[in-house]
């Protein structure tokens, strides 16, 4: 029987029409040769409408024991053509139309008493190029599943015996298929429980005390939440989203990491650092204090397509410091944050996920704007595709995420990998950063700055020997 975790139930629960938790994915697909540009949508939307609609799509919401609690059941006759969407754009449109649009439909709640997904159809793009914006519920799945998913719908050949759809599911992914998509429940002792209940409670109290000795200047843990934050990124609830997007060279990437003793992530996180100070000094507040990140971590113990995810939070540069000091400063801090994932349980680690959240969105609910909030920034990187790939024999173009922005935040940050690229995926409340676009064009220079000041303290490192 599907269940909803504590994480998925915090997503349901915390939901309000200016903080949707929607999460969706964009792809922009080429019409593959010999299909007529004009057919090439209805082609392809007819044969997804030939899929069935599989787990976790295929569930509906209803009450739980408890209220304001909720559970899942399974509907075997799920049909996906209500929530199947077609929109033409004006004739050549640009991928920033295209985002105003999915922006508009990205932030509307989604009904509850019906399936929680819809899948939107535009045409219009150049060259007859079709966009599906497949738009879900975070409850329901997290980035991870979303890739698996999508990872078992697309193949690296230019046709395939039948077609896939989104909707399908868990039922396109061979290897999980006929299991449950969700973890049981398992059947366990009063021991067993108390057990868990101790070591939960002994993981809070060392969370808690290292975080303790970590203000005191005398030990090392997790970074603790609420931080004081620029008035840029201080901003009242609103429904209005902005995207923004650039592209980097992984490869350059993992030359900087192996330079810089760092992982992918890490560089990732001291070009957005940098590009963010930048916009901030540029709009009159500049941070007297490192920028904060959240950074969502995957559980070992993830399965199916639920959210078993932690949300950490990271400092990223000092003010003023050069990009390579910048990034050996959160390569530090982020192996701070895995040495203590690795001794706290899943459970613990969800748990303090879902009380600091929690209680971001009072904070936000009791409209207290001058307390501190959770953080600066969410910056993710679910993975993504190693090799370009196509979808029902038309090769993706682009494949992007659209993310959550949560309480007390402005900015989410998705970074995906997509064969010799990584697509830098940014959604922010209008109010709050309206030329988003100005911060992905500064991610890029960040990017090339960071890569030639890593070189030139590599060749100093060379010669001094």
């Amino acid at each position: 029987m599907p269940r909803l975790s504590a994480v998925d139930q915090a997503f349901f629960l915390l939901e309000t029409p200016e903080r949707p938790m929607n999460v969706g994915a964009l792809l922009v697909l080429e019409p593959p040769h010999g299909v007529p540009r004009g057919r090439f949508a209805d082609r392809l939307v007819a044969g997804m409408l030939e899929c069935p609609v599989g787990p976790p799509f295929s569930y509906r919401l209803k009450p739980g024991l408890l209220r304001p609690f909720l559970e899942l059941e399974e509907d075997d006759r799920a049909d996906a053509r209500p929530q199947v969407h077609r929109y033409s754009l004006p004739r050549r449109s640009s991928l920033a139309t295209l985002f105003r649009h999915i922006c508009r439909i990205h932030t509307k709640l989604l009904p509850r008493d019906e399936l929680l997904w819809q899948m939107h159809v535009f045409t219009g793009l150049p060259g007859g190029r079709v966009a599906l914006y497949f738009k879900t519920h975070h409850g329901l799945i997290d980035g991870i599943g979303l890739i698996r998913i999508f990872t078992g719908i697309v193949s690296d050949a230019a046709s395939r015996q039948r077609p896939h759809a989104i909707w399908e599911g868990m039922l396109a992914v061979p290897q999980l298929e006929g299991h449950e998509t969700r973890p049981a429940a398992a059947t366990r002792s009063l021991l067993g429980i108390a057990a868990d209940a101790r070591l939960l409670a002994n993981d809070m109290v060392r969370l808690a005390w290292h975080q303790g000795l970590r203000r005191l200047g005398i030990g090392s843990g997790l970074a603790a939440p609420f931080v004081n934050t620029p008035d840029v990124l201080k901003t009242p609830p609103s429904a209005n989203r902005v995207l923004g997007h650039c592209t980097l060279s992984l490869a350059t990437a993992k030359q900087v990491a192996k330079r810089g003793g760092a992982k992918v992530n890490d560089v990732m996180l001291a070009a957005i650092d940098m590009a963010m100070c930048r916009y901030l000094e540029e709009r009159g507040s500049p941070p007297d204090a490192p920028l904060v990140a959240d950074v969502p971590v995957a559980l070992q113990d993830h399965g199916g397509t639920g959210n078993r995810i932690t949300i950490l939070q990271v400092p990223m540069g000092l003010p003023g410091s050069k990009p390579a000091e910048r990034l050996q400063r959160i390569v530090h801090e982020t192996q701070q944050m895995k040495r203590e994932v690795s001794v706290l349980s899943g459970d613990s680690l969800m748990l303090y996920s879902i009380l600091e959240h929690s209680l971001a969105s009072t904070i936000e609910s009791l409209h207290l704007g001058e307390l501190p909030m959770l953080a600066n920034v969410v910056i993710s990187n679910p993975a993504g595709f190693t090799e370009r790939v196509r979808f029902n024999g038309a090769e993706v173009e682009l494949a992007l995420p659209i993310s959550v922005v949560g309480h007390q935040q402005v900015l989410n940050v998705t970074v995906t990998t997509y064969a010799e690229d990584l697509h830098v995926t940014f959604i922010a409340l209008k109010e709050a950063v309206p030329d988003l676009g100005r911060m992905a064009d500064y991610t890029v220079e960040a990017f090339e700055n960071l890569a030639a000041d890593v070189a030139r303290g590599r060749k100093k490192k060379i010669k001094a020997r």
